[in-house]
């Protein structure tokens, strides 16, 4: 017998079952980075890959699994019993609170145990049934009308099941972490769990939005949205340590006050990404009235910011000290690359809309001014910009993509042969144990430079080390199954659009509309590529890759 639900966004595997057999007497005891390779050998091993149907049998182990509408949140023991809940915004004392609703749940279950998880149209199954009672609380939003969401925008690649596969988890799982009209934004895991409290970071801005925001703007919107409400404290902030306009924190919750001490309160690039996201928004949306209401406060403010928290040295070059980058374990200094890269963009996105908004105030050409002559770190043993002002040893290896970050997604450094030697060096001076996010961004660039097997390497990298069987469920690290992800998520989907796709703004490629542009870079392989319900300035578009990397535009 069956029991069929229709979540109002998606069930998802928590703990993974299935994946490691286990003794029924004494079970083996696994390191983490055994589990996560066993778990990824199961992925791996798999004869054949559906794009929308995932399933799991067990027939000893307990299931537990996650269901969210983007808003609410629930944790489901094996048997059914609700265990923990989450609503996006609940914080007390700066932590997002779990708490256990009161709800019928049926316990326990016998025989095989089948579920499978459609993610063509949100239905979770379960054989046999093993859930009675009503145990959906009524306040959960209703149901998303998945196959109408699909047939009006997909990434459909041919030739590569494993890659559609991933394409449309992450999509699903993204999708399903947000919701239009949301003024939250998206921690790192999402409302799967309180890692990190819930925190918001520069996930949101540089890894998530920009994934979102090509087919779903409405679901991209609320990251900016969050930043827009917090913008009288990150105001408040910035005055308190002697700065004018806004200053976010690195750990945001619904204050909006800083919620991390140490050197980690000095990763101010934070500040910048925000300003970055909500021009991206403008680009890809031609809003005027949320240019005017929300994008410009906010980049008139961080731009502010920034020519406070400036320093001009006696050749005219200006800097910023006393900054921790996003590579953490290089500790704080002076002159992040990827720091004083964004601010570069974050000022010249700010007098760009000051010309829009008809702003003739001196500010906007003293925003240019810096921008133009901030300093990027380099040093004399190295051709491109270096991660810091401190000169790199021979020893020198990255947590995670720093400096490598200029060429995408900051387009900071353009020229080929450059962001070629800087893809070169900084592929082989990143730890192999890092986050998620580091290869689906080199990934990208490497796409770009036309190096199709490099890419497509890079792009498996992106996943398949993170991906946890059965439901392509997105872990943070290699050595843990911490699920889901979704800023390697965000990251990997990245990948197809602006790597592979080829989107951008450079005017480079095939025009799409205005200034979108389509520049696609197939890996080896793929039959294809499908990037449906582009949504730009207004209009919705069909961008078709073929072989030979001939771009088709249907408008809708």
């Amino acid at each position: 017998m069956n029991a069929r639900f229709i979540p109002a966004l998606f069930f998802s595997c928590l703990f993974v079952a299935g994946c490691h057999p286990q003794s029924a007497s004494t079970p083996p005891t696994l390191s983490p980075s055994e589990e996560a390779a066993a778990a990824n050998a199961l992925f791996l091993n798999q004869k054949t890959f559906d794009p929308w149907m995932l399933k799991s049998t067990a027939s000893s182990n307990t299931i537990a699994f996650y269901k969210s509408d983007g808003e609410h949140s629930l944790l489901f023991a094996g048997n059914g019993t609700v265990t923990q809940a989450f609503q996006a915004g609940n914080y007390v004392g700066g932590q997002l609170v779990a708490g256990v609703p009161n709800l019928h749940a049926a316990q326990g279950f016998e025989g095989q145990l089948t579920q499978t998880l459609s993610m063509r149209d949100g239905t979770f199954d379960t054989t046999p049934n093993v859930f009675r009672g009503e145990i959906f609380p009524k306040s959960m939003r209703p149901v998303t009308d998945w196959p109408s969401l699909w047939k009006t925008s997909d990434i459909v690649i041919t030739a590569d099941p494993e890659a559609q596969q991933v394409t449309h988890a992450n999509l699903f799982y993204l999708l399903s972490s947000t919701y239009p009209g949301s003024d939250h934004s998206i921690p790192p895991m999402g409302l799967s769990s309180n890692i990190y409290g819930g925190h918001i970071f520069w996930d949101a801005e540089v890894f998530m939005l920009p994934a979102l925001i090509v087919q779903h703007p409405e679901y991209a919107k609320p990251v900016i949205d969050y930043r827009f409400k917090l913008l009288e404290q990150a105001k408040k902030n910035a005055k308190a340590h002697g700065f004018a306009g806004a200053e976010y924190p690195w750990e945001s919750a619904d204050t909006g006050k800083e919620l991390v001490g140490a050197e980690f309160a000095k990763e101010r690039h934070i500040t910048a990404d925000v300003g970055w996201a909500a021009w991206q928004y403008y680009l890809w949306t031609g809003d005027k009235d949320y240019l005017k209401q929300e994008g410009w406060p906010i980049l008139q403010a961080t731009a502010q910011y920034w020519v406070s928290r400036v320093t001009r040295s006696a050749d005219g070059h200006y800097h910023i000290k006393d900054v921790l980058g996003p590579d953490e374990t290089a500790g704080v200094g002076d002159d992040d690359a990827w720091t004083n890269g964004v601010v570069k963009a974050n000022l010249r996105a700010a007098a760009a809309a000051a010309a829009l908004m008809k702003d003739t105030k001196p500010e906007a050409g003293r925003w240019s001014e810096i921008a133009a002559k901030l300093e990027l770190p380099s040093d004399k043993s190295h051709t491109f910009p270096t991660e810091n002002s401190t000169p790199m040893s021979a020893r020198f290896a990255a947590k995670q993509a720093d400096a490598l970050l200029l060429c995408y997604p900051l387009q900071e450094v353009v020229d080929p042969k450059v962001a070629g030697a800087m893809l070169d060096f900084y592929s082989t001076h990143t730890i192999k144990n890092g986050p998620a996010m580091t290869a689906s961004m080199e990934s990208i660039i490497a796409a770009r430079l036309g190096r199709g097997k490099s890419s497509l390497d890079l792009f498996h990298d992106s996943y398949r080390p993170f991906m946890r069987g059965p439901w392509d469920a997105f872990a943070e690290k290699r050595t843990s199954s911490r699920v889901y992800f979704c800023t390697g998520m965000g990251g990997c989907l990245q990948s197809v659009l602006y790597g592979f796709a080829g989107l951008n703004f450079n005017h480079q490629g095939s025009r799409v509309a205005g200034d979108l542009y389509a520049d696609p870079h197939l890996p080896p392989g793929w039959g294809g590529l499908a990037v449906k319900g582009v949504k730009y300035h207004g209009e919705i578009y069909d961008v078709v890759v073929t072989p030979g990397n001939q771009v088709a535009v249907k408008s809708l």
